[in-house]
């Protein structure tokens, strides 16, 4: 326990060295937590929401309600229960695309998992994105069930990379969605 309470000490104290370090806000804050984001339009409109859902959102690993990271989309987990997930290609299907309340729970659920951490990337223009659980996880650098799906510098990782940055890449993010399984 006291190893736990000083990695958790020390992750904070980083975060925190790094916040001031970097400085400047690229993206507005939310003035009830303070938390500064990535923009919730390029999210939807650049195709980092529809590259998650199709990528991580099925049934079985972050389209499901137990999940710390949540993501809603017509790959699976739907926000209306009346509506279904069509795996795989869902929009090719003709089937009900995502809905606008899914990408915005679902980028709700992405910038809140690490609200100081997101804060301190996206004042850094995303310098550092690999402080996120998220990139390392998506890298395979901390243990993830679905093992490493993205190779630092490739579509995938420059589709969640870039829109960290403020200017999400959405050719890298509909190449990311056709280069996946």
């Amino acid at each position: 326990d006291s190893m736990k309470a000083r990695s958790a000490v020390l992750a904070s104290s980083v975060v925190a060295a790094i916040a001031g370090a970097i400085g400047g806000t690229i993206a507005p804050a939310d003035d009830r937590t303070g938390l500064v984001a990535p923009d919730l339009g390029q999210f939807e409109t650049a195709g980092v929401g529809d590259y998650l859902d199709h990528r991580c959102g099925s049934m079985d690993c972050h389209g499901q309600a137990t999940r710390n990271l949540i993501l809603y989309g017509c790959y699976g987990l739907r926000l209306d229960p009346n509506q279904t997930g069509l795996v795989p290609g869902c929009r090719a299907s003709g089937g009900i695309n995502t809905q606008t309340q899914e990408y915005e729970a679902s980028y709700r659920s992405v910038v809140a998992l690490e609200p100081a951490v997101m804060t301190a990337v996206v004042n850094g223009g995303g310098a550092h994105p690999e402080l996120l659980t998220l990139i390392r996880k998506a890298r395979g650098w901390d243990a993830h069930k679905g093992g490493a799906l993205v190779t630092p510098g490739d579509d995938q990782d420059n589709c969640l990379t870039s829109w960290l940055a403020g200017n999400a890449d959405s050719t890298a993010c509909t190449n990311a969605i056709s280069d996946t399984p």
